[in-house]
């Protein structure tokens, strides 16, 4: 089978990059891969023996499949007008486009036509007009882009659909239900092996952080969405019992200053280290690290999270939001924050049941790495995005 796989790669600042790094050799091995990806100021880190081309010399009729990975990141946006114009397996990481199809035609690009006519087709000509007006004059919040997802263009054209969760399946069938949708989980990564033997104690020296404590950890893009407040307040909540405990927020600050601030009003701002944008293995350095993660999301874009499958491979315990995607884990394996609770106060009492109960902690780190054995092995999602190439390619075969 010849495989055209459209994807950002490292070191382009997306979880994708790393995601389809990963899957790409694995997948080199049953199949023929070449990537699609525009040139970069830097070096593009494509793996061994896989072709890297400019979709400028993209011939759909080489291929058997073509799968294209979308996502809010701006870095996607070559992939969404590929996958306009020559209709392949669309994999929706988020669900909501609307973060970059702004970007593409009202913030970085100005299409405005485009815009409205989109808007229109999703929303109606009412609804959407109104919509339209109101991001081209600028008169939003932002808020907007995760109410309305503008997905359904994209998802209609495809062949099939790929996402990553039983709830993304039923958003995804009520704006496109003659598409064929196929569930692959998010898998979980592979750590570097130069980090092979690294644990908590060396990790915490190499990075300098003191061994006693409770070491938090955020990691990803931080923005408002993933609730720096509550995780702040849970962290203050922590250290009434332990003094020496810290978070390590690990990812680019979107936060516009907002998280050094938050973090001096809940008094808690000298526990508190960021490192920014960080190379996989200084993530996994970190991740190694801390002793648990908090992973909160609220609005969602109905995005998965790449960090909490790795968090979870490296028998981490986390706390989510009981919402979407992340309601979808068992609560034997993570523990859940209600979003329309006092989220902080139910993170604090989180942490600090896994700070002074070691062996309950031990259960939930044990949990943790089995889930992500048994259903996050990126060799079974592999032979999942195979068999749904195959059966592309063969549309006789292809059912929903």
């Amino acid at each position: 089978m010849r495989l055209a796989w459209f994807t950002p790669l490292p070191p382009m600042p997306s979880g994708i990059s790393d995601y389809s790094a990963e899957l790409l050799p694995l997948l080199a091995e049953r199949a023929e891969v070449e990537v699609f990806c525009p040139p970069s100021a830097r070096r593009l880190h494509a793996p061994a023996g896989i072709a890297v081309r400019s979709p400028e010399a993209f011939d759909p009729s080489a291929f058997d499949a073509t799968v294209y990975h979308l996502g809010n990141n701006p870095q996607h946006g070559f992939i969404y007008e590929t996958a306009l114009r020559h209709p392949g397996i669309c994999v929706f990481h988020d669900l909501s486009l609307h973060h970059l199809i702004a970007h593409l035609m009202v913030e970085e690009g100005w299409d405005p036509a485009r815009y409205r006519a989109l808007c229109a087709e999703e929303l109606g000509p009412g609804d959407g007009g109104r919509l339209a007006a109101l991001m081209l004059s600028g008169a939003t919040s932002g808020f907007e882009k995760f109410l309305f997802p503008l997905i359904g263009r994209s998802a209609r054209r495809a062949s099939a659909i790929v996402v990553h969760s039983r709830w993304g399946r039923e958003r995804i069938r009520m704006v496109a239900p003659d598409v064929p949708v196929a569930v692959i989980p998010h898998h979980a990564g592979v750590p570097p092996p130069e980090l092979d033997g690294v644990g908590r104690a060396e990790a915490r020296r190499a990075l300098g952080i003191p061994a006693e404590g409770f070491l938090v950890g955020h990691f990803g893009f931080l923005g408002a969405e993933k609730q720096p407040r509550a995780v702040l307040g849970g962290l203050a909540h922590l250290r009434r019992s332990d003094r020496q405990a810290r978070l390590l927020v690990v990812g680019a600050d979107h936060t516009g200053g907002g998280l050094a601030r938050a973090a001096r009003t809940a008094g808690v701002a000298e526990a508190v280290r960021t490192t920014g944008f960080v190379s996989l293995t200084e993530f996994y350095r970190a991740l190694r690290a801390v002793d648990a993660v908090v992973n909160l999301r609220y609005p969602t874009a109905g995005e998965s999270s790449g960090t909490l499958a790795r968090a979870l491979a490296e028998s981490r315990a986390v706390i989510v939001n009981r919402l979407h995607v992340f309601a979808e884990l068992p609560d034997e394996v993570a523990l859940k924050v209600e979003v329309d609770g006092p989220q902080a106060e139910q993170v604090g009492a989180h942490l600090a049941r896994l700070a002074s109960d070691p062996a309950f902690r031990a259960g939930m780190e044990s949990r943790a790495g089995d889930h992500a054995a048994t259903t996050l092995d990126p060799r079974a999602c592999r032979d999942a995005y195979l068999s749904l190439a195959e059966r592309v390619s063969a549309p006789g075969l292809m059912v929903r």
